[in-house]
């Protein structure tokens, strides 16, 4: 059935990851999996930093991989950054990065969790992406091994995405994944811009998912997937984090 697996931290199943990644579920909701205080501390923290967003078009912190496809040095030179403010940003809470590499580690008995590294130089740990009044993500797909092949981290045989929100919208802002998995016919109702006509996701079956703070969603993220536009004065902030999976090897990367 396609709908979320809502779960706490303490009910989390290895099987649940599974049916995650297979298509069975949408995605698994972690309710509560920061406390309310922390992410509001997170929130006070930034808005009294001077920071400098990573780019004038999009509202982050920290580089998003997939707008540095053919700008490698420049997008390991923001993630050096990136990192360092990071560490302050988290200073007085527990820290969501080691919590959310934990929990899939839980997920995997089997793999290690490993550092992600290239040519000695880190990738982001995550982005945090602040989107407002009447901002919308639209319908795209997430698939390093596809649109990030100049990067090591596009060499592995499995994604996941985490999204941990920080701060929940008045109305709007919601999550909805489509049960259709991206192939590579679809490009030819790619948007100039970013993401895919609408028209392919017709008659298609839909979850949408209303976070609350303090929850982390974890995805399949090569299933098409949008956020609805916000409404009201209160801003969507979501920490992003990717997953890759490597079998042969049984190791497990993260990068944003």
């Amino acid at each position: 059935m396609w709908n979320s697996i809502i779960i706490t931290n303490q009910q989390r199943k290895n099987e649940d990851i599974k049916k995650v990644i297979n298509g069975k579920n949408s995605s698994i909701v972690i309710k509560n999996f920061l406390k309310k205080e922390d992410c509001q501390k997170i929130i006070e923290k930034i808005s009294t930093m001077n920071i400098e967003r990573d780019s004038k078009k999009f509202n982050h912190i920290g580089p998003f991989l997939m707008n540095y496809i053919t700008k490698k040095e420049e997008y390991f030179d923001s993630a050096e950054e990136a990192n360092e403010i990071f560490k302050k940003i988290f200073l007085n809470v527990e820290d969501p990065i080691n919590k959310i590499k934990t929990t899939i580690s839980k997920f995997f008995p089997n793999y290690e969790v490993s550092e992600t590294k290239e040519n000695n130089r880190n990738y982001a740990s995550c982005t945090i992406r602040r989107h407002t009044n009447g901002k919308s993500i639209p319908l795209h797909k997430d698939n390093v091994s596809y649109e990030g092949v100049e990067y090591q981290v596009s060499k592995i045989n499995k994604q996941l995405s985490c999204v941990l929100h920080l701060q929940e919208t008045e109305k709007g802002g919601n999550l909805s994944i489509y049960n259709k998995q991206w192939e590579k016919k679809l490009e030819r109702h790619r948007e100039v811009e970013f993401g895919y006509n609408p028209i392919v996701k017709k008659n298609i079956v839909v979850d949408t998912i209303k976070s609350e703070i303090g929850d982390l969603v974890i995805i399949n993220p090569n299933y098409l997937h949008e956020v609805k536009k916000i409404q009201g004065n209160s801003d969507r902030v979501t920490l992003g984090i990717f997953f890759g999976i490597e079998e042969n090897t049984k190791k497990i990367f993260s990068w944003a």
